[in-house]
């Protein structure tokens, strides 16, 4: 398996963001986590990331919004420049730092633009 590829700029893997808790548990988990004085993504995303229909987020990214389940729970970064660049790109959270694969194997899965400069070569799948 081989992992080629940066990112291109785009910015299209931040126009529509997915996250396993819904806001409510995002700013809970920021709260926590405050409180306790742990680092957290949650904080970021509680401060930046606003939630979003599936209408909206089809609006910003159709391309990814069709390939995520139904029942994402859909966000967008205030931090994203008109240019489609990250404004705070130096300190911006874990969770922007791992796409696409994150803390897992390369692997095949929606990328959020077909142009996305991260490309994976697995054994078997044409590449």
């Amino acid at each position: 398996m081989e992992l080629r590829g940066s990112c291109n700029g785009c910015g299209a893997c931040c126009k529509v963001l997915v996250l396993e808790q819904s806001p409510e548990e995002v700013r809970q988990m920021a709260a926590l986590t405050r409180v306790l004085g742990i680092p957290s993504d949650h904080i970021f995303a509680a401060e930046h990331w606003r939630p979003l229909t599936r209408e909206e987020a089809t609006a910003l990214n159709p391309f990814y919004t069709s390939r995520l389940p139904a029942d994402a729970h859909l966000y967008t970064c205030d931090r994203l420049g008109a240019d489609g660049r990250c404004t705070v790109y130096e300190e911006r959270p874990l969770v922007c730092r791992g796409y696409p694969w994150y803390d897992r194997p390369p692997r095949e899965m929606p990328l959020a633009d077909p142009e996305c400069g991260y490309a994976v070569d697995l054994p078997g799948c044409p590449g």
